[in-house]
């Protein structure tokens, strides 16, 4: 991996993971004297995150991190809504044993994780992205994969914003267990309601936090 590579996933996990807050400032000589990289494949890597929607670029007024907007948030749960109840379809008709097994592995890692553990929200978020990726990888569609991973970014950015809880997290994983299940059964029109469901008790519980 390059150094502008490995520049901007490491900036974007702080922006999404609230590290670097909403609303907070980028100043392009901090960031590069701290990932010792130049002017231009910076102010590159702030584009491509302005790209994901995970920054603004004001002219004359710098470079900041976006803050929740709820006409952004309501349209980010609409699309996701359908386009994860799509690819949870699609992967349901694709999943083989093996896919399955590595699912099942994530939700025994989610259970292993002690509610009193102070990295347990990060942790079950982790998990949280790496089964939604999952299912984008088995669903095989790499438009689909494209389009919705950026959604993802933007959402998971708002929910460590709006500060989930453990039990919160928790909920979210009972909605996997049974999306699951599903795939287990191969009922892909099911698994697209639950997967269409989770999403929307996830903007439920944003709201709740945020509004």
């Amino acid at each position: 991996m390059s150094l502008k590579e490995d520049t901007y996933k490491n900036i974007k996990n702080r922006i999404i993971t609230n590290e670097l807050k909403a609303g907070q400032q980028l100043y392009e000589k901090e960031l590069m004297k701290e990932y010792s990289i130049g002017r231009t494949p910076l102010r590159e890597i702030f584009h491509d995150l302005q790209r994901d929607g995970l920054i603004e670029i004001l002219p004359k007024l710098g470079t900041k991190v976006v803050s929740l907007d709820l006409k952004v948030l309501k349209e980010t749960i609409q699309l996701r809504r359908e386009l994860e109840g799509l690819a949870a379809k699609l992967a349901t008709r694709k999943i083989n044993a093996e896919q399955l097994a590595l699912f099942e592995d994530y939700l025994k890692q989610a259970e292993a994780i002690s509610d009193h553990d102070p990295d347990a929200e990060k942790e079950l978020a982790r998990i949280d992205v790496s089964i939604h990726n999952m299912i984008y990888r088995i669903a095989d569609n790499e438009q689909l994969s494209h389009i919705i991973k950026i959604l993802l970014d933007k959402m998971t950015m708002y929910w460590f914003q709006s500060g989930f809880t453990v039990s919160e997290f928790r909920e979210e994983m009972d909605e996997f267990r049974a999306l699951y299940k599903a795939m287990i059964r191969g009922d892909a029109n099911e698994a697209r309601q639950i997967m269409k469901g989770h999403i929307d008790h996830f903007a439920k519980l944003i709201t709740s936090h945020m509004f």
